[in-house]
């Protein structure tokens, strides 16, 4: 059948050849279904794995499968501003910012002394922004720990060949001195 029928009495859409193969397919899914990787995630009402579809990261939408991914992680996703609803999506994300920011200021305020210093430390090793800066960073701070660490240690006694090649250093730097002056010319404005 050609598309230009698709929409005509008597076309392709809603026919009995469109039913047969909307139906083989099913029945193809269907058999396949229990071979596609599951979720797995613990849920909520009973403990037990989720059994919903994975998606490409292993979990479903509803445990972490739309999860923002790359250097955006941490960002908020907004509603896209042609969507028929989207200033009611739009209050909707904002009040939930706002209730997960008051929900996580309580729990600080109610943390041990000890707990707030290992929440610290945490927030201080896990910040936001592109995996690179991160590791950029991490190395930045190794070095500056391993120069710490030599700048630290007490400076070794030199040995006798360092001293004697000081003395050498010394001894040839008095020689050059001495015919550089040796070989200098007096001012020609000194004779006048």
């Amino acid at each position: 059948m050609s598309r230009a029928g698709a929409n005509t009495p008597g076309g392709w859409r809603g026919s009995a050849a469109q039913i047969a193969v909307g139906r083989a397919s099913i029945i193809k899914w269907n058999r396949t279904r229990h071979l596609q990787p599951k979720c797995g995630a613990a849920r909520k009402r009973d403990g037990e794995p989720c059994q919903n579809l994975a998606m490409a990261n292993g979990r479903c939408p509803r445990h972490g499968g739309k999860t923002g991914k790359g250097n955006n992680w941490h960002r908020p996703v907004w509603p896209h501003r042609d969507a028929p609803d989207a200033m009611a999506k739009l209050d909707r994300k904002l009040k939930a910012l706002d209730r997960a920011a008051a929900k996580r200021a309580k729990r600080v305020a109610a943390m041990s002394p000890e707990q707030r210093q290992r929440y610290d430390a945490w927030q201080k090793t896990h910040q936001p922004g592109p995996a690179a800066a991160r590791q950029r960073k991490r190395a930045d701070r190794k070095s500056a720990a391993e120069i710490r660490d030599l700048v630290s240690q007490p400076r070794p006694a030199p040995s006798a060949e360092v001293l004697e090649l000081e003395r050498l250093i010394a001894d040839r730097k008095a020689d050059l001195a001495r015919v550089t002056a040796e070989n200098e010319y007096p001012d020609p404005g000194a004779f006048g």
